[in-house]
C-alpha cells in the first residue's frame, strides 16, 4: 500500500494538469493530444503491472445494473434528440455542455475520468 505522502506529488500532478487540459480551446489538436497522453499514461500503466493468476471476472448479474443504465441513458438521449422543440427537450449531451462550461468543472470531470482510468489500470 502507498503511504498517502508519496500520493500528493501524484495528486497535485493530476490536479495540475487537469486545470491546464481544461483550459484548452475544446475540439482542437492540442486538446486531443493532451486528453489522449493521459489516456495512454493509463494504458501504459496498466500494462506494465502484473497481471493476477485469477482475473476473477465478475457474474453477468452484475453487469446488469449497468447495461439497463445505459440503456435508460441511450433511449433518453435518442428521444430528447429526436423531439422538438429542443429547448424543452434537452439531451443528456445538451445539460453536460452548460455544466462543462465552466472551467472548474470541466477540471472535476477530468479528474475524473483520471481516476477511473486509474481504477482499471490496478486491475
Amino acid at each position: 500500500m502507498e503511504l498517502p505522502h508519496r500520493r500528493l506529488p501524484i495528486t497535485v500532478a493530476a490536479v495540475a494538469y487537469a486545470w491546464w487540459v481544461a483550459g484548452l480551446p475544446s475540439f482542437t489538436w492540442s486538446a486531443t493530444v493532451a486528453v489522449a497522453a493521459a489516456g495512454a499514461a493509463f494504458v501504459v500503466v496498466g500494462t506494465r503491472r502484473p497481471r493476477p493468476s485469477d482475473p476473477g471476472f465478475p457474474a453477468a448479474r452484475s453487469a446488469l445494473p449497468w447495461a439497463i443504465l445505459f440503456t435508460l441513458l441511450a433511449g433518453w438521449e435518442l428521444a430528447a434528440y429526436l423531439q422538438h422543440p429542443r429547448a424543452d427537450h434537452p439531451t443528456i449531451s445538451s445539460l453536460a455542455d452548460q455544466f462543462l462550461a465552466w472551467r472548474p468543472a470541466r477540471a472535476l470531470a477530468f479528474l475524473a475520468w483520471m481516476a477511473v482510468g486509474a481504477g482499471i489500470a490496478r486491475r
